[in-house]
């Protein structure tokens, strides 16, 4: 063969290879962090490039002596990790109630484990690279029993692209595993919330290895991650490792999302009976015993403690160390983190929870109840108050009756269904969101409330369970740009419009601008003696006056029966009898 053929033949095949390293190293993104490289893999989001990176372990695997306790920092690691699996999910029970994809989305999509401290990292990729990009911490929910960051609902390729941030997820122990409490250094609770800060230590000394700033970094969660969030802005150990906070559908003083540290050892005594280990032992002795139970058994038993909607079975609890007095004491003190937020609810919170609790709720059937149905039902969902195990009396359930019946028309077997829906909604939801607004605004910090209220065309619930709990979040993620999913035009722009006001928020502290540019003047701050809120929904998208969508004084009435009259009048009829003689 002809000596320069076979030169030509070479370099050709010199070309093709370095051509092809070229193509892995620039789809294969690797990244030097504190405790080693990881690789992970380049997307490419209709021409606006992403580098992902799943499960980048923060934390030790909370294994054999380690159940229970706080997590500790990871070792080194040699070489460079496979970043590109997505994470296993902490141990819980999968949901089967409904069995159809509108509840089975939010069941881990991966290997549930107890192996599980890991976290996910979203890079926007522009040209030329820019530093200090803001930074977005997930949180997620799912009553601090059940959830996972690696949910298909979370994934952060859209809101990282669209508006140039950098988007973390991050997994946390959750059940009893995460949150059972003996008041003892083996096991002292809140070992969940401590995941979630050691994952913001990581943050603060990883993130500007992928271009983000770990000086502003916003926390943002939904339902127990909105608690969390809401937990994290008053705890004295968390308060220095973000800058901001959004709230999604909770609020740090919600009654279900703690508890305090005797109901919490009394929960974690009783699941100890359950799973055969001594519930009167020593806790040194008590904990040895759980440490050997199968952690699937966990999931399996930890709701035969606790009892009512709502009422998750462990929880935070009140330390004395995370936590160093209730939240609500923290936010009438003024004893939180002070910083802008974001914060709102959704049209229908209750209903997603009296479905799970009330059998004529089911999702085959019409939605309607009657009068009587009504009553029972109101009975049933608030015979605890404020929280499991302490009883409303008759004079509180009659009071719940006659605040959310429909007067007009007592037998509009819909409205009896929506009223029961807003009385839920209300005092576990609501009222919360709107109480925190008001501590924020009263200490002088900018604040900006919401009420999502747009149901999603691809909605597999039936109609009339309306803009449910957890609604928001697809369009918070950008789930309606996906090329496969069947959402309207107008959703996908109302998924933009929250991206960007969301992720302006993150950067500026403002909803309605970014950095260096102009106000857009849409969603005014919220102040205690007017407070405005922001309309969410395709319907207020194109109007010329957008002060259509800006309401003023959210369930304010509603609030004050639960905050004030329901609290006074329970106090003041422990001890008599209803009716009366």
């Amino acid at each position: 063969m002809d000596l320069h053929l076979i030169s030509a033949t070479i370099l050709i095949h010199i070309l093709i290879f370095i051509e092809h390293v070229q193509f892995i190293t620039a789809f294969n993104p690797v990244v030097s962090t504190e405790k080693g490289k990881v690789q992970g893999y380049r997307m490419d989001n209709n021409g606006a490039d992403v580098d992902i990176f799943f499960g980048i372990p923060f934390a030790k695997p909370p294994l054999g002596d380690m159940r229970f306790k706080a997590p500790v920092p990871n070792d080194p690691w040699k070489g460079t990790l496979n970043a590109t699996t997505k994470p296993n999910a902490c141990m819980q029970g999968i949901d089967k109630y409904f069995n159809f994809s509108g509840s089975d989305m939010w069941n881990p999509n991966t290997k549930i484990d107890e192996d599980c401290l890991y976290l996910n990292v979203w890079v926007p990729r522009t040209n030329p690279p820019f530093q200090n990009k803001a930074v977005m911490v997930w949180i997620f929910g799912g009553g601090f029993y059940s959830g996972s960051s690696a949910l298909d609902v979370y994934d952060a390729h859209h809101l990282a692209t669209e508006n140039d941030v950098i988007v973390v997820s991050l997994q946390y122990r959750v059940g009893a595993l995460g949150f059972l409490a003996m008041g003892h250094p083996e096991a002292p609770g809140n070992a969940g919330l401590l995941d979630q800060r050691m994952a913001l230590e990581w943050v603060q000394r990883n993130i500007h290895h992928f271009g983000g700033s770990a000086r502003n970094v916003t926390i943002f969660g939904e339902s127990a991650g909105a608690v969390s969030v809401g937990l994290h802005l008053v705890s004295p150990l968390s308060r220095g490792l973000f800058d901001r906070a959004i709230l999604q559908s909770g609020a740090a003083q919600n009654v279900w999302g703690t508890m305090p540290s005797s109901e919490a050892e009394r929960r974690s005594r009783k699941l100890a009976d359950i799973l055969k280990c001594d519930g009167k032992a020593e806790a040194d002795v008590l904990i040895d015993c759980l440490r050997r139970v199968p952690p699937e058994d966990f999931p399996k038993y930890e709701f035969l403690v606790s009892s009512g909607i709502i009422q998750y079975p462990f929880v935070p609890v009140v330390d004395g160390n995370f936590l160093v007095e209730t939240p609500a004491e923290s936010l009438a003190r003024g004893n939180f983190k002070r910083t802008p937020l974001l914060l709102g609810s959704n049209k229908n919170e209750g209903i997603w929870f009296i479905m799970y609790e009330i059998p004529f709720f089911d999702i085959k059937l019409p939605g309607l109840i009657t009068s009587d149905q009504f009553k029972s039902t109101i009975g049933k969902l608030f015979e605890f108050y404020p929280h499991f195990p302490h009883k409303l009396n008759d004079f509180g359930q009659a009071a719940v009756m006659f605040q959310y019946t429909h007067w007009q028309d007592p037998n509009n077997q819909s409205m009896n269904r929506y009223m029961v829906d807003q009385a839920v909604g209300d005092l576990y939801f609501v009222c919360y969101v709107q109480e925190m607004s008001k501590y924020y605004a009263q200490a002088g910090m900018d604040v900006y409330s919401y009420l999502f209220n747009h149901r999603s065309s691809v909605s597999e619930w039936p109609l009339w369970a309306g803009v449910m709990h957890a609604d928001e979040i697809p369009f918070i993620f950008g789930s309606p740009l996906n090329t496969h999913e069947k959402y309207l035009t107008s959703e996908k722009e109302l998924s933009r419009k929250m991206m960007r006001y969301w992720t302006n928020f993150a950067k500026t502290g403002d909803p309605n601008r970014g950095p260096n540019e102009i106000s857009l003047n849409e969603w005014p701050p919220f102040k205690p003696r007017t407070q405005d809120y922001l309309i969410l929904s395709t319907d207020h998208l194109h109007q010329a006056d957008k002060s259509q969508a800006v309401k003023q004084g959210y369930k304010a009435q509603e609030c004050a029966f639960w905050q004030n009259y329901l609290p006074h009048l329970v106090a003041g009829t422990g001890k008599l009898i209803f009716p009366y003689p």
